[in-house]
């Protein structure tokens, strides 16, 4: 049975999929809402040290992982490069073991460190035929959480846009009061009223103004 890894199409740049290619994992790419990786259903999450590091300290990291946990059964983190030498040069590592503990408890998840593109393609490898031989042949796509409220909804709307995490979400409902009155908002409106700044209210905009265009049909040539 062959290996299978679901892979965010952004992923490309990382020279990543070619690699797990290369391993024999049929690697099949698609635009996620969360996660970089998807192998059974468990989640992945790559970060470069210093987005890691970065991350952590600013809560992204706790965002990312409440979103994932939503979705999917497991969570793993996979940090590139070299963590350590950046844990050196902190004020204050305490802290950084203590975000850590935060987030092992509240989310359970796993944590793997390697060097390089090459060893974080052999990890994912590795898991993706352990997961198939286990009988799991196909990634599991992201399902929808269970909601029963209307904020729910309405926090899980707005987070499926453009760099809205659940925070911002929260922010801006704060601000407008209801979905329609955000997606009736002007640019500047979100970015001032709504405090999510100029690019990320640009970014949504173009989206919501963006021209709806169906996928190309394939004709069927006739004999």
């Amino acid at each position: 049975m062959v290996s299978r890894i679901l892979v965010d199409a952004r992923e490309n740049a990382s020279g990543i999929p070619e690699l797990l290619a290369k391993r024999g994992v049929y690697v099949q790419r698609k635009v996620l809402d969360v996660g970089d990786y998807v192998v059974g259903q468990c989640a992945i999450e790559r970060k470069t040290a210093h987005d890691f590091i970065s991350s952590l300290y600013s809560g992204r990291l706790f965002e990312q992982a409440q979103r994932i946990s939503e979705s999917y059964q497991k969570f793993m983190l996979i940090v590139e490069g070299d963590a350590q030498e950046m844990l050196s040069d902190m004020r204050n590592p305490k802290a950084y073991w203590g975000a850590l503990l935060a987030l092992a408890l509240s989310f359970d998840f796993r944590l793997f460190f390697t060097l390089d593109q090459e060893q974080t393609a052999d990890v994912l490898s590795l898991l993706a035929t352990r997961t198939t031989q286990g009988g799991v042949a196909r990634p599991l796509i992201v399902r929808k959480p269970r909601m029963g409220s209307a904020r729910d909804w309405q926090l899980a709307l707005l987070e499926s846009l453009p760099t809205i995490g659940p925070k911002l979400a929260d922010k801006l409902l704060r601000a407008f009061g209801s979905i329609r009155s955000i997606l009736l908002a002007s640019r500047v409106e979100l970015a001032v009223k709504g405090g999510i700044g100029e690019v990320r209210a640009k970014r949504i905009q173009e989206l919501l103004d963006a021209e709806y265009r169906r996928a190309p049909t394939k004709q069927l040539k006739l004999a």
